[in-house]
């Protein structure tokens, strides 16, 4: 006979928060579509594509002013490795040639201008904003991946403005002033990447932050859980499930047992999640938190002892 105990222990109220995933353990709602729509990932091919041809212009006429923009170019590139990593789930970090990448980034050197250069600012304005693009997705690499799982908290920053640095860069650019062309298409460039950069930050921002998550009361054990809800679930559908237990973030991959109905003034169905693949650790933490919890319920329901004044 089973034992009833096997799937759910004891009901506990923790903040968690469940993502479903494919068969291949990406997130449903991050779907390369979805972070990038296909004319902006066309309209990136021939940006590029663009850039390769005036940077090799601008280098027959000038390789002090090629080497500059090139050194913007390649940071752009990065930035872009970095993301597409992210934007598939994988990471980068684990690539042979990060390392590498990361050294060569890391070996740019700011550019200066002279006061009476009309783009040397934007240059200098956009690198500046590159290093911030840069240095954020370095940090999520190196510290916010977790089995695949990116934990990215970084807030919202606005789009590259060109108009804060130079007032007619497209008056420039379409006076054929080749810097001026090139810097146009670097601007559209970094922008394209960084309303990606946004979307990502807004998929991975409800995993990432455990203060949105909401309080489920659950029945849970280190098989498993139910919960009450009106939400519906696909039996057999996977999910990831983010628990915060002892201020600790538990991620488990879980799987849809049951849904069945109850008769509930709010909550009409109780869905049963059965884990997979838990590491032991994974296994005690949960253990070691039903068991404190059953504890400090026992000890609620044990009458303290009598004890009778003194000189009564």
């Amino acid at each position: 006979m089973l034992n009833s105990r096997r799937y759910f222990r004891f009901d506990v109220v923790l903040p968690m928060h469940m993502e479903l995933v494919d068969q291949y353990g990406k997130q449903l709602g991050l779907a390369r579509s979805q972070l990038i729509s296909r004319e902006d990932e066309k309209r990136l091919q021939v940006v590029n594509a663009s850039l390769q041809d005036y940077l090799q212009q601008l280098h027959e006429i000038s390789s002090a002013a090629s080497h500059i923009f090139s050194v913007l170019n390649y940071r752009l590139d990065f930035m872009w490795w970095m993301l597409d990593f992210i934007i598939e789930s994988d990471d980068s970090t684990e690539q042979n040639d990060y390392l590498l990448r990361k050294k060569k980034d890391g070996e740019s050197v700011r550019p200066t201008h002279k006061k009476t250069s009309e783009i040397g600012p934007l240059i200098v304005g956009l690198y500046d904003a590159l290093e911030d693009y840069v240095l954020e997705l370095n940090t999520v690499m190196e510290t916010g991946v977790e089995e695949g799982t990116f934990s990215y908290q970084g807030l919202s920053q606005a789009r590259f403005d060109d108009k804060q640095y130079i007032a007619n860069l497209n008056e420039l650019a379409n006076s054929d002033v080749l810097p001026a062309k090139i810097l146009q298409f670097m601007v559209e460039k970094i922008n394209l990447q960084a309303g990606v950069l946004e979307q990502l930050k807004s998929a991975y921002r409800k995993t990432s932050s455990s203060e949105d998550w909401k309080h489920y009361q659950i029945n849970l054990s280190p098989k498993g859980f139910s919960f009450l809800t009106n939400d519906k679930f696909e039996i057999f559908s996977n999910m990831d499930v983010y628990m915060e237990i002892n201020e600790d973030t538990i991620i488990c991959r879980g799987k849809v047992l049951s849904q069945t109905s109850v008769e509930s003034e709010l909550l009409d169905t109780r869905v049963s999640i059965e884990f997979d693949l838990l590491t032991g650790e994974q296994e005690q933490e949960i253990t070691r938190f039903i068991q404190y919890n059953e504890l400090k319920e026992s000890m609620k329901q044990v009458p303290e002892p009598y004890v009778p004044l003194l000189n009564a």
